[in-house]
């Protein structure tokens, strides 16, 4: 296994396995950044353009929130 952020969830019994960039949002949601921060950080990365970068960021954080990955953001 590469160095792939990997969770798992005992109560269902399965696992989650980050991509690169997904790894990189959990992250930042950890240390308290807000989304508009995380997706500025990645457009100076990836050459995607801004609002479909913003809809991407806002779908993973919902989809983190409704697995049980996280609780809450400081989003908005």
């Amino acid at each position: 296994m590469d160095k792939s952020l990997v969770g798992f969830d005992a109560k269902r019994s399965s696992f989650y396995t980050f991509n690169e960039t997904a790894e990189f949002v959990f992250k930042k949601i950890k240390l308290g950044w807000k989304e508009e921060k995380i997706v500025t950080a990645l457009a100076k990365t990836y050459d995607v353009a801004l609002p479909a970068l913003k809809k991407d960021v806002k779908t993973l954080i919902k989809d983190m929130m409704k697995n049980k990955i996280i609780y809450s953001t400081l989003s908005k």
